[in-house]
């Protein structure tokens, strides 16, 4: 046997331990708090709620969600169906605070559009067969690469992400009409639902 691979495959056993704590600190560090979902977006340039107005009575109110986890599948929602639903809730809740801010009794929403970004990534995850570091000694000992009993292999991981993006436009009524809705009522409802909702920001690098 030849004198040179145990040292050697010493050697990799204890880089091969490094780097798994640097791996498993990196997915440590990605781990963040969550966040109020209800913000302007100016006060992150991420996500939150914006508006602008077209016309004295007339606003475009914008929600846009950060990136959110997603499935791959080809449906219009990538399983974030739920979320397009709580992003449009929220955007209207901007509409019914704007309304009460110009002391309005009613709006209605004359158009809306409910968009999914999704972001889709194959990345390769390479292994090698077992029995790792414990091959025999293959070819030229005086490289790591000479003790893996077998070339590395690889397979791939799918995964995704969505960003919502809610578009509003918002017609101040001074008073209510069938299709509008109640500026107070609606300012409540929605307040009582999301004034304390957040965002859990782990995906990143989309």
């Amino acid at each position: 046997m030849n004198d040179r691979c145990p040292p050697m495959r010493r050697w990799l056993v204890a880089t091969g331990i490094g780097l798994l704590a640097v791996l498993a600190a990196g997915c440590t560090e990605t781990r963040r708090p969550p966040v109020a979902a209800m913000v302007p977006q100016s006060t992150n340039g991420v996500f939150g709620y914006s508006d602008k107005m077209l016309a004295p009575d007339l606003y475009e109110v914008t929600y846009v969600s950060p990136r959110l986890h997603a499935t791959p599948a080809s449906d219009d929602a990538h399983g974030l169906e739920g979320e397009k639903q709580r992003v449009y809730e929220m955007a209207l809740w901007r509409a019914a605070q704007l309304a009460q801010e110009k002391n309005y009794p009613a709006f209605e929403v004359q158009h809306e559009s409910r968009d999914v970004d999704v972001t889709v990534r194959h990345e390769p995850v390479y292994y090698a067969p077992p029995p790792l570091f414990f091959g025999g000694c293959h070819w030229d000992c005086d490289w790591p690469f000479g003790y893996w009993p077998y070339p590395y292999d690889y397979t791939y991981r799918t995964s995704a992400a969505g960003q919502i993006i809610v578009k509003l436009t918002v017609k101040m009524l001074p008073q209510a009409t069938a299709t509008s809705f109640d500026t107070a009522a609606t300012n409540e409802r929605l307040r009582k639902a999301y004034a304390s909702a957040t965002f859990a920001l782990t995906q990143a690098d989309y």
